[in-house]
């Protein structure tokens, strides 16, 4: 028989949708994730108590137990049947995670791995939206197609955290990540496309689908609000 908690999961699915519980599911990974590392909470019951105890430090930072926690409801919303929005082929049901909630997960179920160099993390990335002052673009409905270098492009650009955050032309440099509009593998093609920076140059070659000079390392990445695409350098005017 399913449990108590399974119930009201279920239930709260069926009364209020996935996306209403997910954001519950987020709010308390947040506070979990807020107390003391190594802390343990205990089911207070007698019979049960000493299998119920579990270590806090499961959770990692906030940002890995908000991330499991989003696993967990984007799982629930598969089982009980959500539909996709079916908006150019990106499945919102996948994942449902908007970017500025993508971008920190570098570990956990929702990280993304390139190739078999591990997850990809983004914190200069983040950082450089933030001051761009462009997060809040990113939260909003979209469609939007994310060109995202990670941490590791940076490096192979020659670009340090210092250096992207000090740039004179950094908020047009983030603005030609950010594309109008959802783009999968499928319509990658020789095209120029107008992102909110200006113009990019999309080209298939022989290293794969370069946007200016920086090819895409992983296409098709789904977030509730757009696709990512994860980059192996950084678009340069």
């Amino acid at each position: 028989m399913p449990s108590k908690m399974s119930g009201l999961v279920l239930a709260g699915i069926a009364a209020y949708g996935t996306s209403t519980v997910y954001t519950a599911f987020t709010a308390v990974g947040g506070g979990l994730a807020g107390l003391s590392t190594g802390r343990s909470v205990s089911n207070r019951g007698s019979s049960s108590s000493q299998q119920s105890s579990r270590s806090e430090a499961s959770f990692g930072t906030s940002t890995t137990g908000v991330c499991v926690l989003g696993a967990a409801a984007a799982a629930l919303g598969v089982a009980s049947g959500r539909r996709s929005s079916g908006r150019q082929g990106v499945s919102r049901a996948a994942n449902p995670r908007k970017f500025n909630e993508q971008l920190p997960c570098s570990s956990g179920p929702f990280s993304v791995t390139v190739g078999k160099a591990g997850p990809s993390s983004f914190s200069i990335l983040i950082a450089g939206l933030e001051k761009a002052g462009l997060t809040s673009a990113l939260d909003g409905d979209g469609p939007f197609t994310l060109f995202a270098p990670d941490d590791k492009a940076f490096a192979a650009a020659g670009l340090t955290a210092e250096a992207v955050l000090a740039h004179p032309d950094l908020v047009t440099i983030l603005k030609m990540h950010v594309l109008p509009g959802a783009i999968v593998a499928k319509g990658f093609k020789n095209q120029t496309v107008e992102t909110l920076g200006g113009p990019v140059t999309m080209r298939k070659g022989v290293k794969g689908v370069m946007m200016n000079k920086a090819v895409i390392n992983k296409a098709d990445v789904e977030i509730a609000n757009g696709i990512m695409h994860i980059l192996g350098g950084v678009i340069l005017p």
